[in-house]
């Protein structure tokens, strides 16, 4: 795996990271409810699940390589259409965006109190059932997978997925309060939204003329 690969996966799944969604949100609000403690245990269930999407996906693009090469290559295509497509919702989400503070009020004031062990399946489970990281997984995952190293691949991308994400988590929760004010700023998010929409463009033409 290249250097290159490496460095535009690192990239694509840092602006997932930092677009407010289900696992921000989450640990964001049990920063500012609970304690830093027990939105660490959130993150740790968070990285799990990456682990989790990495070694089924393995397991899937195994089995698909096993069968078909034909099938392999037009899943990585449909990666690159999704990519598109993420950089076309997110523009469509900063033109039509509200803000997100009401997500984050509603998630503070309903937490109930519960201990570790709650809040790392609490991370968790928000993870694996998240939509665009499971479709992540079945689309844009395979554009980096050499089909003779599958799985050791999709492994150390895994676990380059949960140590990015985990990372800008851990700053989070440090800067909550700030982080707050920062992404339930319309302006602010508005912008994040336009400026990941085009990144995603970028990365999406990237790996195409990587294909031709």
């Amino acid at each position: 795996m290249t250097l290159q690969l490496l460095s535009t996966f690192t990239g694509i799944v840092f602006l997932m990271a930092i677009i407010p969604g289900p696992n921000v949100l989450l640990v964001l609000a049990t920063a500012l409810s609970r304690n830093r403690l027990m939105a660490l245990s959130n993150v740790m269930g968070v990285a799990l699940g990456f682990i989790g999407h990495a070694l089924i996906s393995a397991l899937g693009l195994s089995l698909l390589i096993a069968k078909s090469s034909a099938a392999f290559a037009v899943l990585q295509w449909a990666g690159i259409v999704y990519l598109l497509w993420l950089g076309f919702s997110n523009i469509k989400s900063g033109l039509n965006l509200h803000s997100v503070a009401v997500s984050v009020n509603d998630k503070v004031n309903n937490n109930p109190a519960n201990g570790l062990v709650s809040n790392f399946f609490k991370g968790f489970l928000t993870n694996c059932l998240n939509p665009k990281i499971v479709l992540f997984y079945l689309s844009i995952f395979p554009q980096f997978v050499n089909p003779e190293t599958a799985l050791s691949d999709s492994l150390l991308l895994g676990a380059i997925h949960a140590t990015v994400v985990s990372s800008w988590f851990i700053v989070i929760i440090l800067l909550s309060q700030v982080c707050k004010r920062f992404l339930t700023n319309l302006k602010n998010a508005r912008r994040l939204n336009f400026l990941s929409g085009s990144i995603f463009f970028a990365f999406s033409a990237m790996l195409a003329i990587d294909r031709v």
